[in-house]
Parts: structure tokens; sequence; C-alpha cells
């Protein structure tokens, strides 16, 4: 089901939660609001992505401490149920995206799923490959190439930061690469994608993939570096991607030998 832009600024007005607590119970203030968070969470009485009332707003009204509330806040944190972001506030965390390995295109999977995409182009610039980038795209050092980098949005959340090399001649528009994926322009120019292969790893977010994605400092991202291929044989982009790894996991099938 894809979300409307009714159904985020739902999302976005912070719930009020309906929870109480037992100053005679033996179990600790803090537990007491993280298990009652967590029962509403996994009963799905709290959506992904919704966004909860800040720490100051739930102590006062169960008149109990600022840090009482925190505590809760991060052990549900911990657990991967909430994400807590600088300028974003507390939200429960949305259901990671689920994605095989294969040569497809990011933002075909994701709407096919049922999600909503938008993607900002940060920067587009044409260049002339140095001996790293010509040993990727396998062409003449020198030769012209555009690079570009773009924010992926999930919804309603910040998703990926996506690198791409291009050789010039079926580099798409930056027009066009704000308003479809990067395949379906290709697709459009006639290059047909026929074989690649990928790289999966991790790595903690850096500053500047701090301030784009607005993940915690330091935060675990999933990183994929990619090489794809025409018909021909030729390569057509080589794609260095990190994603939020809170809402993005790899799935790959295992057989028995």
């Amino acid at each position: 089901m894809k979300t409307t832009k009714s159904d985020k600024d739902d999302l976005d007005k912070p719930c009020v939660l309906d929870l109480s607590i037992n100053r005679d119970s033996p179990t600790a203030l803090h537990q007491q609001i993280s298990a009652q968070l967590e029962r509403l969470i996994t009963k799905n009485e709290l959506q992904p992505g919704q966004t909860i009332e800040d720490e100051v707003s739930l102590a006062n009204r169960l008149e109990i401490s600022r840090p009482t509330v925190r505590r809760a806040f991060q052990d549900l944190a911990t657990k991967g149920l909430l994400s807590r972001r600088r300028g974003v506030g507390t939200r429960v965390s949305p259901t990671p995206v689920q994605r095989q390995v294969k040569l497809s295109s990011l933002n075909d999977d994701l709407i096919r799923a049922g999600h909503t995409t938008r993607t900002e182009v940060l920067h587009y610039e044409v260049r002339f490959a140095d001996d790293d980038i010509s040993e990727k795209l396998g062409c003449e050092v020198g030769s012209e190439i555009v690079f570009f980098e773009r924010l992926r949005w999930l919804d309603n959340s910040r998703f990926a930061l996506m690198h791409n090399y291009v050789p010039s001649d079926i580099a798409p528009s930056l027009t066009d690469l704000a308003r479809y994926g990067f395949y379906q322009c290709l697709a459009q120019s006639g290059v047909q994608l026929q074989s690649g292969y990928q790289q999966v790893g991790a790595k903690n977010a850096t500053e500047y993939e701090v301030k784009i994605l607005h993940v915690n400092p330091a935060a675990a991202l999933v990183t994929t570096k990619r090489t794809a291929y025409d018909e021909t044989g030729r390569i057509i982009e080589y794609a260095s991607h990190c994603y939020d790894a809170a809402q993005y996991a790899v799935t790959m099938p295992l057989v028995t030998t």
C-alpha cells in the first residue's frame, strides 16, 4: 500500500502515548515504559515511521524524570524498535526493505514493494576519467564521464546516498535523473543491461553522510559497489551506494550442495 500525503502528515504528527506507571511495582519505571511501548509497536498499534512524543512531554505527563524516559527510549532503540535522530525526533523504526541480490533498479524495486520514492540530485558533473575511474569504467584516462550524486527518499525517510560514474555518451540528463530511476533512463535511451557484479559491505557513517541521511553519528550503513555491463560487454556504470542500515537489508537465496 502506498503512503499518501495525508498518511505522511499523520506519521509526522507526534503521537501522545497512552502509558501508565505503577510506582509500587518492583519493575523499574523505565522498564515499565519500554515494555508498554514495545507491545504497542509489536501489535502494530504504532505504525512504522510514526513519530512519538518527546522525552520532556512524556516525562511531564507521567511525573517522572527525563533520564528515565530517555533510558526507556534508548532500550527500544537498541532493539531496533525506535529510531532517534537529531532534528527529526523519535520514530517507530520502519520495517527494513528486504532486497534480493540481482541486477535491478532500486527505485523500481521500492515502487513494486508499495513504497513512494523521490530523488534529489545533489551533484551532477562532467569530468575526465582519472586512473582510478578509467580502470573502473574500462575507458581511457581522460575520457569524458559523468558523475552524479543522488539522495533517495523512501516514503518520508532519507534512505540512500548514491554515487554513479557513467560514460558521458549514455549519461541521462539531470532532469531525467530527478524524475526516473537511473536504469529506467538507460532503458529509455536504448541501453540494455546484461550483467554485473556487486560487493556488499558495511561501515560507519561519515560526518557528511550523517548530515545528508539524517542518521546518528557513526550510524551503521550498508554499502554496495556495483559494476554493470550492457549486452556488448561494455561497462555502463560504476556505482557506490550507502543505505541507512535501519531501513535496508540484503537477502540472497541459499541452496544445499
